[in-house]
């Protein structure tokens, strides 16, 4: 089963290229239910597992549990924060 990120319209089609070209088994829409959403807020905010602030932070801790959420690797997660360009605060060195 694929896990759907909800996004909004300004990043909805950059990320859906960015995951099919990654291989991460996600499906990107824009409606409807959606295990975790992604927003683009105006200042650096912190997300969460239900929320994705794109531009915004995530502890490591809440990025684990993140990815275990939407079934994909540590090392997708990380690919798919950097490239919302969300930055991991309080690391435990090498999760991602």
């Amino acid at each position: 089963m694929t896990m759907k990120l909800r996004a909004v319209e300004g990043i909805r089609e950059k990320l859906g290229s960015f995951v099919e070209t990654e291989g991460i088994a996600l499906e990107i829409v824009d409606r409807g239910d959606a295990e975790v959403s992604v927003a683009e807020p105006r200042e650096r905010l912190e997300s969460n597992v239900d929320l994705l602030n794109s531009g915004g932070f995530i502890t490591c801790t809440t990025a684990r549990a993140l990815a275990e959420k939407l079934t994909i690797s540590n090392r997708e997660m990380g690919k798919l924060l950097d490239h919302l360009d969300i930055k991991i605060k309080k690391c435990e060195l090498g999760c991602f």
